[in-house]
């Protein structure tokens, strides 16, 4: 069953811009990992209007055995850790993340 990761940012307002680029960061290859998310989707809140400072972004992985070993991957990658550390410069501010896992109605809850 599909697992998602789902990261709340804050972004500081005039730095959107600083943010996608340490997220296109993210995405090269130099942190390619034999396991990786089956899809990444980041979404902006329209309500009350297009200068909302969060972001949610939600990161799907085929199964909890694969976002556990992505976890890991990231977890003892020191430039992946320095990447997404948050320094009082920092573009964003992590508010939550929440793990959810899909429910298939035939399987057992």
């Amino acid at each position: 069953m599909s697992v998602i990761a789902k990261f709340l940012y804050e972004i500081i307002p005039g730095r959107f811009d600083d943010f996608m680029e340490m997220l296109g960061q993210a995405a090269s290859p130099e942190f390619d990992s034999p396991v990786m998310p089956s899809s990444v989707r980041l979404f902006r809140c329209i309500v009350p209007g297009p200068d909302t400072s969060s972001i949610q972004l939600f990161i799907e992985y085929p199964d909890m055995a694969a976002y556990g070993r992505r976890t890991d991957f990231e977890n003892n990658n020191p430039k992946w850790r320095a990447l997404f550390s948050e320094q009082p410069d920092s573009p964003q501010r992590l508010v939550s993340v929440e793990l959810l896992s899909e429910i298939v109605p035939s399987a057992p809850l």
